[in-house]
């Protein structure tokens, strides 16, 4: 596995399949189900599949990259879950495994170090021994699917293996989350299979509003085991009791528990991999992906230190890419000096279209609508807290299709200098707009200078940074045709990350505060950006924040709009 990131910012766990696997027909065969089948897994708690490729020469998978521990690292180095912690995780996989059962698909391998623990709630990753319910096992007669000590007691003796043995695994995880304890304890496969089959796990250290559910789940026969639909709300009831909350008449479980998890889940992450500052561009022919070996959650298969793998996108089956992903499209095609709309871009139209519902449809449908409609004006307020850098600006702004490209025609007008009016080009050149005015690098600017205030608005604004935190959001909250989302400030990147770092003198990974970015973005009925709010906040002592606050508003959204340097005297 590889933590990888795009032209776009995006960033993404790429599994690549070694070479001795690739002349294997039936390791292609298992791999390309399990593309399939992450391809149909929609839950909230599950993780997203990007983009694929099962018939390239080496075969890849890219999902969404996960920043945090697995559940046994956390468990090895803070001890067990308690309260909300544990409650969130048994939910948050319940919820999970709900998603994968109606897709109709079985896991078949749950155990900690599958389970990872983001900061935005659990998720449940490595479809790699799933099976399809109506699926013929590739599996060689005799041998044992699944981790010794983790396996269903039906599994051991050779029964079928439905989705009773995930009720019986997601239990299992449970009580290891509780305990930091292995329910069947360390040893050999063949006496890790008797215990399965003949001892009863130990729930006694469970809160006493999950224990029943667990141990319910826990039974040796899977017909005795409940479904999990019926497990996640039995942990949603116990988790609204946990709190001395009854239930509502009109009570959606789902909604509830992702309320809950908003509100109490706070694990602290770190990262466990070097993100890039400088991104690598997507040339016309060919998608270049820089790759990062992973640590902690993620095993180097690879070679070590960064490298670049190149072509992973020029197969035969790149159509089926994920729209989420950036590639060598019109859309991410190379800036030149001067913004121009595509000559293929699609007709116009003023049909109402349907609300996006998930993060990676969102910034599909934004990327469709930027492609059609790139040019829009807006009208900008912000500043940061504690301080009087603060700005007013309007203008006209251009998407150019490459996520970090947005050219701006500006007036801006601060509390510290007169209003004067900028031009900055897609390639990051920043220009007073006046004739003859030579440019200077956007990038460059640092506080307190007045041509600092550009790079503020372009670096809250743009197109490009609403359709990077989109991109990059594991949960997001949906509400008609406005969505929120939370992203830590490390994980930005782009003109967004360059103004953070610019303000606080160093690179924001440099700092240790915990800082975080909050977005709430509102969209038209052709799923342009309408309104986007932008909130930085900044923990400090006492349990407050400092909230640093952008606004910006659009309009007029038009097939072109070109956007030129300030012509030479």
């Amino acid at each position: 596995m590889y933590a990888g990131v795009d032209a776009a910012g995006q960033r993404a766990a790429v599994k690549l399949i070694h070479d001795m696997h690739t002349a294997d027909p039936e390791f292609r065969a298992r791999f390309r189900r399990e593309i399939a089948m992450l391809r149909r897994v929609q839950g909230i708690c599950c993780v997203r599949i990007l983009a694929a490729d099962a018939e390239a020469d080496q075969p890849w998978l890219a999902t969404e990259y996960i920043t945090g521990r697995s559940l046994d690292e956390y468990v090895r180095a803070r001890g067990p879950l308690s309260g909300d912690e544990l409650f969130g995780l048994a939910a948050g996989l319940a919820e999970a495994l709900v998603a994968v059962h109606k897709a109709e698909v079985v896991h078949r391998d749950l155990k900690p170090s599958n389970v990872m623990l983001s900061h935005a709630g659990p998720r449940l990753v490595d479809f790699g021994i799933a099976r399809s319910l109506d699926a013929t096992s590739l599996t060689g007669s005799g041998s044992m699917i699944g981790s010794p000590g983790w396996v269903s007691p039906e599994e051991y003796v050779g029964g079928p293996t439905g989705p009773a043995a995930d009720v019986y695994g997601w239990a299992l995880v449970v009580v290891y989350a509780a305990t930091g304890v292995q329910p069947y304890g360390a040893g050999r496969p063949e006496v890790l299979a008797l215990k399965v089959i003949n001892d009863v796990v130990d729930t006694g250290m469970l809160p006493e509003r999950l224990r029943p559910t667990v141990d319910r789940a826990l039974a040796k026969s899977p017909e005795a085991r409940p479904a999990l639909a019926e497990i996640f709300k039995a942990v949603a009831d116990a988790w609204r009791e946990q709190h001395g909350e009854s239930r509502t008449t009109e009570w959606d479980p789902t909604a509830d528990i992702t309320t809950r998890l908003d509100r109490t889940w706070a694990f602290r992450v770190e990262p466990t991999a070097v993100w890039p500052t400088e991104l690598p561009q997507p040339s016309k022919r060919r998608l270049r992906r820089l790759l990062l070996p992973a640590a902690a959650s993620l095993a180097a298969i690879g070679v070590a230190g960064p490298m670049f793998l190149a072509n992973l996108q020029d197969s035969p089956s790149r159509q089926h890419q994920s729209p989420g992903v950036a590639t060598a499209s019109p859309a991410n095609r190379t800036p030149s000096t001067e913004a121009e709309t595509s000559p293929t871009a699609p007709t116009h139209s003023t049909a109402r279209l349907p609300a996006p519902r998930t993060p990676v449809e969102l910034a599909a449908a934004l990327d469709l609508a930027l492609r059609v409609t790139p040019a829009a004006a807006f009208s900008f307020e912000g500043g940061f807290t504690q301080s009087n850098v603060a700005a007013k600006a309007i203008g006209r702004l251009m998407n150019r299709g490459s996520r970090h490209s947005d050219d701006f025609k500006m007036r801006v007008d601060s509390d510290e200098y007169p209003a004067e009016g900028y031009v900055i080009t897609g390639n990051g050149d920043l220009y007073l707009d006046s004739p003859g005015a030579s440019s200077v690098a956007l990038v460059e600017q640092a506080s307190g200078e007045a041509s600092w205030y550009a790079l503020m608005v372009a670096g809250t604004a743009g197109p490009s940074v609403i359709q990077e935190l989109v991109l990059n959001t594991e949960r997001m909250h949906r509400k008609g045709r406005t969505y929120s989302g939370v992203l830590p400030a490390g994980e930005t990147s782009g003109r967004l990350r360059t103004l953070l770092s610019s303000w606080l003198g160093v690179d924001i990974d440099s700092e240790t505060n915990n800082s975080f970015v909050s977005y709430t973005l509102a969209i038209d009925t052709e799923n342009r950006p309408k309104k986007f709010n932008l909130v930085w906040k900044v923990p400090v002592g006492g349990g407050g924040t400092y909230e640093s606050e952008f606004a910006t508003t659009y309009r007029d959204w038009k097939t072109s709009g070109k956007i030129t340097r300030p012509t030479r005297e």
